[in-house]
């Protein structure tokens, strides 16, 4: 996944990223760290306190403010195609992110909502 779609491998942050998650104590796999125009991504695969087995969490970051809907959409399509994702919204007392320009996609692990929004689906081209 070297390049994908207008994505360039970001080599110094992937390599900062991975030293932040060793010097935490994961194991690993790593995260790998992506720019396109002024947004730049983080792709990991997380362990979920719980859960069977790891999930595809991508933190998306413009330069200069919140990515917006459609550059969030792009990101997961184009970075981690057909992966159904949620943007958590839990309590504030909850909220752990230090970054003001930075939003979190997580992997579902819900097949009845997964089957819902197949169910409900307008007929786009899958990705």
């Amino acid at each position: 996944m070297a390049e994908r779609n207008g994505w360039q491998r970001e080599h110094q942050w992937e390599a900062d990223a991975v030293e932040a998650w060793k010097q935490a104590g994961h194991a690993g796999p790593y995260p790998q760290a992506f720019t396109k125009g002024p947004l730049a991504a983080l792709v990991s695969r997380d362990a979920i306190l719980g859960a069977e087995h790891p999930r595809w969490h991508v933190s998306v970051q413009h330069q200069n403010r919140v990515p917006n809907w459609d550059e969030l959409v792009a990101t997961a399509h184009e970075l981690r195609p057909g992966v159904c994702f949620v943007i958590g919204v839990p309590p504030r007392s909850f909220w752990i992110n230090v970054h003001p320009h930075v939003l979190h996609l997580y992997e579902v692990d819900d097949e009845p909502l997964t089957r819902q929004w197949m169910a409900e689906r307008q007929g786009h081209t899958p990705t």
